[in-house]
């Protein structure tokens, strides 16, 4: 019988693939070997037209990562993997061919099939097959990128996640797989642009731009970064924003040319611009002529009065934006950013971030010729068309040699699509427009036809620039998302069920590229599933959401699942409705509305949105006060119960950093709440109520002054000196303490 059952047993096994002998075919490259080739970042220009280094420095960076985590997630010994020839077949041994149609001949051999589709740069093709009694595994990207993205899908089928950070947010499965002989992947992302808005000199660490790679996150800033390292890592470099004027328009900076009624500068390139009208010369007598005094014309009119534009700090900037009615300032404008973009602060840049200062209305121009030139949006796409010419110039004369997409916003005087129609020879190709919903809410998905009060009229300016019959803009829709707004400072926020249905809807509407604002970049905690779920819809957005969410929670908390899923649950509640309740939101009449701007005067509660008793209208309904409060103390009992229950090991460690995030979070609640309850007394004049609630409030702003590393995680807009500066209500906070301080 024990015969029998063997025989059967034999007969169903595939025939034996021996891995003692495991080779990785990769080209290496200029490069003395992989190795060398897969650390040679800081060797290679990734902006010059020669790409045989670039690749190879990412390739042969993927075959590393091969080779590293095969030794992890199979019997395969580190000894037993070897870099080989990539031009030649080896005859025996497990085989890996990594690269594209550029590095790898050897592709040539193995098509793909006609059915196959990749359609975009970064997609790629994973086919595994028994040929001469081996297994062959064939990683091809349509370029380096796409390449390496697959090589990290390839682990994922190993077993291998890579969920957060590091080691700790890394899932090695504990029983050894085996090479699949099977495997026909073949994936396109949906987004072609991923990734996080930024923009100061972040000192962000290299777990995170390898999270970024291995989650295949694409977007980041040049700005004081290590710019080699993220390009090797496929990641598109983003600069600009609002201070732009401020760095070529500076109107104390020294007027370039030779002005012909000024003296003192005739050494200086003739001066390609006419004298204009307002012109006085050199005003402060110092000898010099500024922009400013030589061109007052080209800056911002206000109440009859030109504005300089003033920049300092490489970061803080006032003024007007410039007349942009006015030619002359126009191209100048123009060609001082292709300038930087050449060879400036700028000259890294992949993505340069378009902004006009876009506060509002008065920031704008009110000069006659501006008056009458149009909404804000179509004075915005006068300039952006200026400066596009003028990078079509300096690609087609080789000054520019790598292309440079063109991003506009729409914000907030521009949040409306133009009213014009669009030059014939508008260049879409190398532009885009970056919608940005700041003033949402949360508890309801972007579309939701039942959050009147606060979406709707954002969703019909968005669908303005997408979908609108009679829209002008034909282009590609950037979305801005602000899930760390300034104001949340990095609380502990859950957008599961948000992000699942916004990241679709938007690229079924329209969107191809996509960013958020003020990602943290350590001490994720409880951000990780929402950094893990953010990656993972970008790049397909028909995600099977639930299973990827039990993945999480059944992986990176085995021991604590159910646990620790009931405290997520509860924290996704209780943060839901976190734009109103610490940020600030805009109605369709123009009413802004902030709790905090309402502690000391005004109506806490005149939205449906929020009221402070549980409260359930038709339309609108979101959870109010007492509820986020009660969530939040339901998932403080979950969290410490998964936290009793959990052995050391990396799982705890998870736990322990989601309990960091999540008593910041617990006391800012805590702290608001109180404050909230404060304020009511205090308008109701009931003194001796309000001082035993400001009592309670002074514990918690005591518990958040001593909570520093956790505010300071993210970019700076996000931080903050500790958790009490990060209330938002200092002002409201020190009146308080003035009127009931015992």
């Amino acid at each position: 019988m024990k015969s029998m059952i063997l025989i059967i047993a034999l007969f169903l096994i595939k025939p034996g693939v021996s891995y003692s002998q495991v080779n990785i075919l990769v080209n290496k490259g200029p490069f003395l070997t992989v190795q060398q080739a897969s650390d040679a970042e800081d060797r290679v220009n990734f902006f010059d037209k020669d790409k045989n280094d670039d690749r190879a420095c990412t390739e042969c960076f993927a075959a590393a990562e091969l080779a590293k985590f095969l030794s992890l997630a199979t019997d395969i010994k580190p000894d037993g993997i070897r870099f080989a020839d990539h031009n030649i077949l080896p005859n025996s041994g497990t085989v890996f061919v990594i690269g594209n149609r550029f590095t790898n001949s050897l592709l040539n051999k193995y098509d793909l099939p006609e059915e196959t589709r990749l359609d975009n740069e970064q997609s790629y093709s994973i086919r595994s097959f028994r040929e001469k009694g081996r297994i062959i595994t064939i990683i091809e990207g349509v370029d380096r990128i796409g390449t390496l993205y697959g090589v990290y899908r390839y682990l994922e089928e190993l077993g291998i996640k890579f969920i957060g950070l590091g080691e700790k947010g890394t899932i090695i499965p504990d029983s050894r797989a085996a090479i699949p002989d099977d495997l026909n992947i073949n994936e396109n992302p949906s987004y072609l642009t991923r990734g996080f808005y930024t923009w100061n000199d972040r000192k962000t660490g290299k777990d995170f731009f390898l999270w970024m790679a291995r989650n295949k996150i694409n977007y980041w800033t040049a700005q004081g970064q290590p710019v080699n390292l993220l390009k090797k890592f496929g990641v598109k470099l983003s600069d600009g924003g609002h201070r732009i004027q401020g760095v070529v328009l500076n109107s104390d900076d020294e007027y370039p040319y030779n002005h012909p009624l000024f003296k003192n500068d005739e050494s200086k390139p003739e001066d390609p611009y006419k004298v204009g009208s307002e012109y006085k010369g050199d005003t402060n007598n110092d000898n010099k002529l500024t922009i400013f005094e030589a061109h007052p014309e080209w800056y911002g009119m206000k109440d009859g009065s030109r504005i300089k534009i003033i920049y300092s700090d490489n970061a803080a900037q006032r003024g007007t934006n410039f007349c942009t009615s006015n030619v002359d300032a126009r191209k100048e404008f123009a060609k001082r950013i292709v300038q930087q973009l050449i060879d400036g602060q700028w000259r890294y840049v992949d993505v340069f971030e378009f902004w006009m200062f876009d506060g509002g209305a008065d920031l704008w121009c009110s000069c006659d010729k501006c008056k009458v030139a149009g909404s804000f949006t179509d004075k915005m796409f006068e300039v952006s068309c200026d400066i596009l010419k003028e990078l079509e110039r300096a690609e087609s004369n080789g000054n520019l040699n790598r292309p440079v997409e063109l991003s506009s916003i729409a914000y907030s005087a521009t949040l409306e699509p133009p009213q014009k129609p669009l030059p014939e020879d508008y260049d879409y190709k190398n532009s885009s427009v970056t919608f940005f919903p700041i003033r949402r809410c949360y508890a309801h998905s972007f579309a939701d036809p039942e959050c009147t009060e606060i979406n709707q009229w954002q969703l019909k300016a968005y669908q303005g620039w997408t979908t609108g019959e009679q829209r002008h803009y034909k282009g590609s829709m950037f979305i801005g998302e602000y899930y760390n707004v300034s104001s949340f400072k990095t609380m502990p926020v859950v957008f599961t069920k948000i992000m699942a249905v916004d990241i679709p809807w938007y690229y079924r509407n329209g969107a191809r590229q996509f960013n958020y604002m003020h990602t943290p970049d350590t001490i994720w905690g409880t951000w990780t599933l929402n950094q893990y779920l953010l990656g993972q819809l970008l790049w397909n957005i028909n995600l099977d959401v639930n299973r990827k969410v039990n993945d999480y929670f059944n992986l990176y908390y085995p021991a604590t699942g159910f646990t620790t899923r009931k405290f997520y649950e509860q924290l996704e509640t209780a943060t839901a409705n976190i734009k109103v309740f610490k940020h600030n939101i805009a109605t369709e009449d123009g009413q802004s509305y902030s709790l905090s701007g309402r502690l000391l005067k005004g109506d806490l509660f005149q939205l449906d949105h929020l009221q402070y008793e549980e409260y359930h209208p038709l339309l609108n309904d979101a959870p109010d006060v007492v509820e986020m409060v009660d969530a939040m103390e339901m998932a403080k009992k979950y969290l410490e119960t998964s936290l009793l229950n959990c052995k050391p090991s990396l799982e705890q460690q998870r736990l322990i950093e989601d309990n960091e995030r999540f008593e910041y979070g617990y006391a800012m609640y805590r702290y608001i709440y109180h404050m909230v309850r404060t304020s009511v007394f205090h308008k109701e004049g009931d003194k001796s109520m309000a001082a035993k609630e400001f009592a309670i409030v002074k514990k918690y702003a005591g518990e958040l002054k001593n909570m520093v590393e956790v505010v300071q995680s993210s970019s700076d807009h996000a931080n903050a000196p500790n958790g009490f500066e990060a209330t938002g209500s200092v002002a409201a906070f020190t009146e308080f303490m003035k009127l009931y301080d015992r």
